[in-house]
């Protein structure tokens, strides 16, 4: 069959112009789930919805599972709806632990074991941390804390500070728990740094403590951003013009700057209501040209740092 050169050549214009389509559609749809894992775990449950979905429409199985999340976080008792049910079954069929985990049944949860103990096995402390949320098994947790992960090592620690039985020796106890933070802290696990700031002797030592608020900020987690925009502007001041609270020295411009990026960047934050008040009075004792130039440092701020970020936990629902 003899075809025509300038008919081919058609042929072949049109299947570029289908793939270059294609591969635009496939790119947006990476850009869409990532954009709502980063509302998720910001905390922006009501954003992240609609991008979710398109992750989870297309089959990823962490925006499923997310999406899950958002839907069991809309109960108050934490109930799994038959519609989150849905996208952990999805989840869990690809082999996400955590999915099968929520939906409870005895066989998800025999699956959740199989594969947790079989990372477990590999000597991967995501398993070894799946495993104890599994079981409740202290052990795991210190084998995932001893394996490396951060988060293993700040819910021991979690663990011990709410249950005085486990250790009752109270010297000792404090011993564990300020060795648990302190790794989990090395390893830059950013609720560790919060904690860890807020006990003594490090609470004493406003030097240090104001290092770890900087240190928290620049890992981009959002209340640690907020907290080191509030220092910078004298919120923690006392009469005599001093900061007792970290020991800042004032800088409105910065500050401002920061606490107009979280109030920007947020809706659902516990805190906003209060920042964004905040942000008001301040107002009153800064110039236009200040304000204007604290935004142009939250811009740079915004683009020399990743998405902010709440630092969710990857199955507890623990504070």
């Amino acid at each position: 069959m003899y075809s025509h050169v300038s008919t081919l050549k058609t042929l072949f214009t049109l299947r570029d112009a289908l793939m270059t389509l294609v591969t635009q559609v496939d790119t947006q749809q990476q850009e869409a789930t990532a954009k709502g894992q980063e509302l998720y775990n910001l905390g922006e449950f009501i954003q992240s919805s609609s991008y979710l979905t398109i992750g989870a429409v297309k089959g990823d199985r962490d925006a499923q599972y997310a999406l899950a999340e958002v839907m069991r976080r809309k109960d108050k008792e934490g109930k799994v709806s038959d519609d989150a049910k849905h996208w952990y079954q999805l989840a869990g069929a690809q082999g996400h632990v955590y999915a099968l985990m929520r939906l409870g049944d005895a066989d998800s949860l025999k699956k959740a074991r199989e594969l947790a103990q079989a990372s477990a096995d590999k000597g991967e402390a995501a398993g070894m941390l799946a495993l104890y949320e599994l079981t409740q098994d202290l052990s795991w947790l210190k084998k995932a804390s001893d394996a490396g992960s951060a988060e293993a090592s700040y819910l021991a620690a979690v663990k011990y500070d709410k249950d005085d039985n486990l250790i009752p020796d109270v010297l000792a106890r404090r011993a564990m728990i300020d060795g648990l933070l302190k790794k989990a802290v090395d390893a830059n696990f950013s609720r560790a740094l919060h904690w860890y700031a807020n006990r003594r002797p490090v609470s004493q030592n406003l030097p240090e403590r104001r290092q770890w608020v900087e240190k928290r900020a620049e890992l981009n987690d959002v209340n640690g951003v907020l907290n080191y925009g509030f220092g910078l502007t004298g919120y923690y001041e006392n009469e005599a013009g001093v900061d007792t609270e970290y020991g800042f020295t004032k800088d409105m411009v910065k500050g401002y700057g920061l606490i107009w990026l979280v109030v920007e960047t947020t809706r659902q934050l516990s805190r906003h209501t209060e920042a964004r008040a905040y942000l008001s009075d301040l107002e009153q004792e800064m110039t236009p040209v200040q304000i204007e130039a604290a935004k142009a440092s939250a811009d740079q701020w915004k683009l020399a740092h990743g998405p902010m970020s709440e630092f969710r936990l990857s199955y507890n629902d623990v504070d």
